[in-house]
């Protein structure tokens, strides 16, 4: 079985993933304005278009990584992006959302972190920085070691 999806049903997945991390952004960085300003409306904001909208992006992120050339685990940007989406929906859901609910000057605070995981998301999707994640290649054993120096690493 492929685990390759066809260019059109790429591309779709693509503008679905892009979207919603972009709509995520913008949502997470008008409830920070929201709270800065000291209105209340950043709680619905955060339970009806932030909760959902990161789990959209987690979720379209993933099968990105599955079913295109990707990988989860082939590249180290790929890899990061996955751990920081993870935490940074974590962050949202567990810390931001009931601070919204309380309302007050932490969620300030509390919004600003979300913000800075999802913009550096965004740098490490445009650079793509620290290439590929090397394997290390299995040998029969007794044939080689690291001593000799003929252990092989894949690029």
């Amino acid at each position: 079985m492929s685990r390759k999806l066809a260019p059109p049903w790429r591309k779709a997945l693509m503008v679905l993933h892009l979207v919603s991390s972009l709509g995520l952004l913008g949502v997470d960085l008008c409830v920070l304005a929201l709270g800065v300003a000291g209105s209340p409306g950043g709680s619905l904001l955060g339970h009806y278009l932030l909760v959902p909208l990161a789990f959209t992006s987690l979720i379209t992120g993933v099968a990105q990584g599955v079913l295109t050339p990707w990988g989860l685990f082939r590249h180290w940007w790929v890899t990061l992006k996955l751990v920081l989406m993870v935490i940074g929906t974590g962050l949202s859901l567990f810390v931001l959302t009931p601070a919204l609910d309380s309302g007050g000057p932490e969620v300030v605070r509390d919004a600003s972190g979300p913000c800075v995981v999802l913009l550096v998301l965004t740098v490490l999707s445009v650079y793509k920085p620290f290439g590929r994640i090397r394997r290390v290649t299995k040998v029969p054993y007794g044939t080689s070691s690291v001593a000799n120096g003929t252990f092989k690493t894949q690029p």
